[in-house]
């Protein structure tokens, strides 16, 4: 229960981190060991970048390095890579993970670090080649970097912002359940909220927005880093819309999935959206200004969470 809640309050930051201009690490604390290292970038504003946070620690590593998040309007969303997806390797660069290290640790931060390497040395404008695994597949992806500080400085703007930011009134949570595999579950509603008057409920799941579809794998039930990326697509999705705009959402519940459309409101608008933090950020979770660009220190842990 305890790494659960620690899984599920570290997605209410995760957008946050990602939008640090930094080649930034977020960890969460599950083991400790008395060593650490560090990497940073000396020109850090003017660095490559493609707008994603990827994540390590799992036994699928040996398909690539995980995409927790993918920053919106960004290079790599223009090139159709989402949450989910795994990077098997950049500009022919192997990022798989051996099978032989899958519970080594450092080994698995290896392969984010070698990630980050590799694009250290490209210039903003630079195109790198990505092999990316999804859905069973792997395809070539050309990505054209950009400057960090040109894409989050654009990214911080449009968080910061309440009254144009659209919310559903939910706070939904991410704790690696199989259960996940039918969708992104709603751990609270606001009762005069938009989804609660749309016949959303604590418990429901949603399987999907726009036809995005929220559901993790069957090959990926149990992943507590998939299931957040997952959450992590919900909000990117909800970036782009506007107060009152409305979502269609297929939504699970009672052992059946029904489609339902909800109307966005501004989160402002929200009784408790000032005030209040909740898990999962998409209904209300105040968001920390982001954080200036600082030489990350990454503990020996499990998990190694990095922004690019």
């Amino acid at each position: 229960m305890h790494n659960r809640l620690l899984l599920a309050l570290s997605v209410a930051t995760a957008a946050t981190w990602s939008s640090t201009a930094g080649a930034q690490a977020e960890t969460r604390s599950f083991r400790f060991e008395p060593r650490a290292f560090g990497f940073s970038f000396d020109d850090d504003q003017n660095r490559a970048v493609i707008g994603i946070t990827t994540s390590t620690g799992s036994a699928r590593d040996t398909l690539g390095v995980l995409v927790s998040s993918v920053t919106a309007g960004g290079p790599a969303e223009k090139a159709g890579i989402e949450e989910g997806n795994r990077i098997a390797s950049i500009n022919g660069v192997n990022l798989k993970l051996a099978s032989a290290d899958v519970e080594d640790w450092d080994m698995s931060s290896v392969m984010s670090h070698r990630l980050t390497r590799e694009l250290g040395k490209a210039k903003p404008g630079d195109e790198v080649e990505l092999r990316i695994y999804s859905s069973g597949q792997t395809r070539s992806v050309k990505v054209k970097t950009v400057a960090s500080d040109s894409l989050y400085r654009v990214s911080r703007r449009a968080r910061d912002d309440r009254d144009s930011r659209a919310a559903l009134g939910v706070s939904l949570g991410s704790s690696g359940s199989k259960r996940d595999t039918l969708g992104v579950l709603v751990m609270w509603a606001d009762d005069n909220g938009p989804a609660v008057k749309a016949g959303i409920e604590e418990g429901n799941r949603i399987a999907a927005i726009n036809n995005v579809d929220l559901r993790v794998s069957r090959e990926d039930a149990g992943d507590e880093f998939v299931s957040s990326a997952k959450v992590q697509r919900l909000q990117r999705e909800l970036e782009k819309l506007k107060p009152g705009d409305e979502v269609e959402l297929r939504v699970y519940g009672e052992e059946r999935t029904r489609t339902v459309k909800v109307k966005t409101v501004a989160l402002s608008s929200l009784s408790q959206g000032r005030s209040r933090m909740f898990i999962g950020d998409v209904f209300a979770a105040p968001r920390i200004a982001p954080m200036p660009p600082m030489p990350p220190l990454v503990t020996r842990m499990r998990i190694n969470r990095i922004s690019m």
